[in-house]
């Protein structure tokens, strides 16, 4: 250990029993009273500083704030919700949720913006954090991306995601029951011959959408048919499910009357595909998604979607991420998946009214 880190983790000390917006001592009274060089002292300070436990003042002396409440043994943890850096209304409603939950559940939350080329974070914020949130797109998480949240050595839980089969704490959608909730309910209306639009980049989420989606059919003696759009990961979805459905509309009327569209961003390419192909929605075909945007009520007709009740995964979350945090040793690791909420708008109709 150098003599700026023994003096970081001294002064430090003396920080977190100090109140916020007190002032701290100079540089010079730590380098009589440490009997350290300047260097030293300016090495420890500038970690102290990153940390955001001081601030610099225009005098001598150093202030210090409102992070060293943050170490109080009353305190509450501070969860690190780290999201790819990448404009998204889908990555804008978890943050959102996190915060409008953060008095609630009796956490603070810090955001982390990390590379979404990436993965996961490569490094983590100076200041104090107790435990990790990952948002991680479907098609970077990789075992070295798992390592490496292994490494920072803190509680964590990969957000939205089901990892079955990894040593990992999970919360996410029920994807299969999601695809049989679909199915179901377009059944229900009296259809009997469904399409699913694979209308996103493959994943095992998009596989266990697909499999409960195909298994209800076949439970209940429906027929079912998969429509392979070839998104792969970067490509503008709505445009290539446009062009495969238009393609397919155009050469006559399809033989399914219902179709599930795996998320709510390609269905415009759905909507389109038929408003120009004359396939009226939903006089003559039903369209469901998985979907909870304020956009699909403005959406010609309203588009029915399963949604994901994100406030109780946030709660699973944190309640994940305390327990570890109370716990004396490692827990068993938890995989918890919260069942979408149907919203039944416009975009689907009982099979007796199609003409």
């Amino acid at each position: 250990m150098t003599k700026s880190d023994r003096l970081y983790g001294e002064l430090k000390n003396r920080i977190i029993g100090c109140e916020p917006g007190s002032a701290f001592y100079s540089f010079r009274t730590i380098m009589n009273d440490y009997s350290v060089s300047q260097a030293t002292v300016t090495a420890a300070t500038r970690r102290l500083i990153d940390e955001g436990l001081l601030k610099p003042n225009t005098g001598k002396e150093m202030e210090i704030t409102d992070e060293v409440l943050k170490y109080r043994q009353d305190a509450p943890p501070v969860v690190c919700l780290a999201m790819p850096h990448w404009q998204s209304d889908w990555y804008t409603f978890i943050e959102h949720h996190f915060f409008d939950l953060a008095s609630e559940l009796g956490y603070q939350l810090e955001v982390l913006r990390y590379d979404w080329r990436v993965g996961a974070p490569e490094s983590l914020p100076q200041t104090k954090i107790d435990a990790l949130v990952l948002v991680a797109d479907s098609q970077k998480l990789t075992a070295e991306n798992i390592r490496r949240m292994n490494q920072y050595r803190l509680p964590y839980v990969i957000f939205a995601r089901d990892l079955a089969g990894i040593a990992v704490n999970c919360v996410g959608l029920d994807n299969e029951y999601a695809g049989a909730k679909a199915a179901h309910h377009l059944i229900e209306l009296g259809h009997r011959s469904l399409a699913v639009a694979v209308s996103q980049p493959k994943s095992e989420s998009i596989f266990s959408r697909i499999k409960g989606f195909r298994q209800f059919c076949e439970l209940h003696g429906v027929g079912c048919e998969v429509i392979d759009c070839d998104i792969r990961s970067g490509d503008f979805s709505p445009e290539k499910v446009y062009r495969v459905l238009r393609e397919r509309f155009a050469a006559g009327r399809p033989d399914f009357t219902g179709l599930f569209t795996l998320c709510e961003d390609s269905a415009s390419g759905v909507y389109r595909a038929c408003f120009e192909t004359g396939l009226r929605i939903p006089q003559e075909l039903s369209v469901v998604a998985i979907g909870q945007s304020w956009r699909l009520d403005y959406f010609t007709p309203a588009l029915t979607a399963l949604g994901t009740d994100i406030s109780e995964m946030v709660r699973q979350t944190i309640r994940i991420l305390k327990s570890n945090l109370a716990a004396a040793s490692q827990l068993d690791y938890e995989r918890k998946l919260v069942k979408p909420q149907l919203t039944v708008r416009n975009s689907t109709a009982a099979f007796a009214a199609i003409k």
